[in-house]
């Protein structure tokens, strides 16, 4: 048998770990490891969210082939700093089985790499990704294009294995299939893998049905309808939304504008989907498909409901054309303007998501309404609802979560089951109109090209007039 390992904060349907999992591990029958060939560890937020002892133990003393993958991978170590913006080292103790230690190093290309068994192609996904490698061997080497958000081509490496112990950061690595059927021969099982293939569907399914987003009431559609949250500054709380208005749809995609996608794994968390290369749409040269290629695939897709979740605030990269709001409009989405009262309290907040739908309205684009985040007070909301209403505009909040700590920044370290779980918990329905592909720009024409410094300047003479 191969188990994977479905406990809090581990993300099983990321990717399909080569239809190789035939059991599923869990809270309640860890004890059931012993008795596996292979265990599968996933990524997901296993070293913030905490594994409990019990169930290290097991792994411990599990003699069988263990395959870890990158939070995995992590846990199998001996330490990692997950203090990605702490003055000091932030550490976690690892499982110790592989002689690694791992401190912050941000990467979420997609890569090709080679390893011990030939060479494929997948995706990093990974806060806390350098390396340092003891006794063990190197497993996985990738060819990656950035590295802390900046571009640096050069080789790194992503993955050891002491002989009974793979680790890799290395997503989709099992789904190159000469890729696994070489470790297959490895671990024995070769033989096996039809009838392993074959199990393995059952497991998918009971995977899927074990999703938190089950937990609720779905809106359904017959049509495909979709939306694009774009907000007034970073830390808006875009992620935090996106994730909470997904959980509430049947047959939704998220996607991320740019190539950080780290922002939309709460989403595939909550809803047990996984991360495919359209779940980026290329902002300059970071992200993974273009506009065009998107567009076609929600043409082509059976989902039914799409949110795109913007990048930054709206207007970061305008000079250069390489804005959230830029990509909107080539997408031609409706759209939902986050804006956090954190900032600037409620009367700012709305100040300033007011001055950006009439701007955005002004140029052409589909502009739905706006979502005050973090709504300390309901009664100064209500005052501003009853302008907002008076000129038809949609105005949504969301109120302030008592008691948020580092746990739910994702850019931090971040515990995916407590920040989908207060995500699931927010009170807000939005209308999520239907998508008008008749009226899509033409995208690599010279005229789409958006001139943010035009139009700011017809603002600014409308404005003043």
């Amino acid at each position: 048998m191969i188990g994977i390992l479905d406990v809090k904060g581990s993300l099983p349907c990321f990717e399909d770990f080569g239809n190789l999992p035939t059991k599923i591990i869990d809270e309640n029958n860890y004890k059931e490891i012993k008795d596996l060939e292979l265990l599968i560890i996933p990524g997901g937020s296993l070293i913030e969210s905490g594994l409990r002892e019990e169930i290290k133990k097991e792994i411990i003393n599990f003699d069988g082939y263990i395959f870890g993958v990158c939070s995995g991978f992590q846990l199998l170590g001996k330490k990692i700093d997950i203090g990605r913006k702490s003055p000091i080292p932030i550490i976690r103790e690892g499982l110790n089985l592989l002689d690694v230690e791992f401190s912050p190093l941000v990467c979420t290309d997609r890569v090709r790499f080679k390893s011990i068994f030939g060479e494929g192609e997948g995706f990093h996904c990974h806060t806390y990704g350098n390396v340092k490698v003891g006794k063990d061997k190197v497993f996985t080497v990738s060819y990656v294009q950035k590295l802390n958000y900046k571009f640096n081509e050069k080789e790194i490496v992503s993955g050891v294995y002491n002989g009974r112990v793979f680790g890799t950061l290395i997503h989709n690595y099992l789904d190159n299939p000469h890729l696994r059927d070489e470790f297959l021969k490895y671990i024995g099982l070769y033989n096996e893998r039809e009838e392993i293939f074959k199990e393995n569907e059952k497991i998918r399914r009971e995977l899927k049905r074990r999703a938190l987003s089950n937990k609720v009431k779905k809106i359904e559609s017959k049509e495909k309808r979709g939306i694009i949250l774009l907000s007034t500054s970073s830390n808006s709380g875009k992620t935090f939304l996106t994730t909470s208005i997904s959980s509430k749809l049947k047959d939704v995609y998220v996607a991320k504008i740019g190539g950080d996608v780290r922002d939309i794994v709460p989403s595939l968390y909550i809803l047990r989907d996984k991360m495919d290369k359209y779940r980026s749409i290329k902002l300059g040269e970071r992200g993974w498909v273009k506009v065009e290629e998107f567009l076609d695939f929600v043409k082509k897709s059976n989902y039914k409901f799409f949110i795109v979740e913007g990048v930054m605030g709206s207007f970061t990269g305008a000079l250069k054309n390489i804005s959230s709001y830029q990509i909107a409009k080539k997408l031609n989405f409706p759209i939902y303007i986050v804006s956090s009262c954190n900032l600037e309290g409620i009367e700012g907040a709305f100040f300033s998501a007011l001055n950006q739908y009439f701007f955005l309205k002004s140029i052409g684009l589909k502009v739905e309404g706006i979502i005050l985040n973090k709504v300390y007070n309901i009664e100064l909301f209500n005052k501003l609802k009853n302008l907002a209403k008076k000129y038809n505009i949609k105005l949504y909040y969301v109120e302030k979560i008592a008691e948020e700590k580092r746990g739910l920044i994702p850019e931090v370290e971040i515990d995916y089951d407590e920040f989908c779980k207060k995500a699931l918990n927010i009170n807000l329905t939005i209308d999520i109109p239907k998508l008008d592909f008749n009226n899509n720009r033409e995208i690599d024409s010279d005229n789409s090209k958006d001139n943010f410094l035009d139009n700011l300047e017809r603002w600014i003479k409308k404005v003043k007039d």
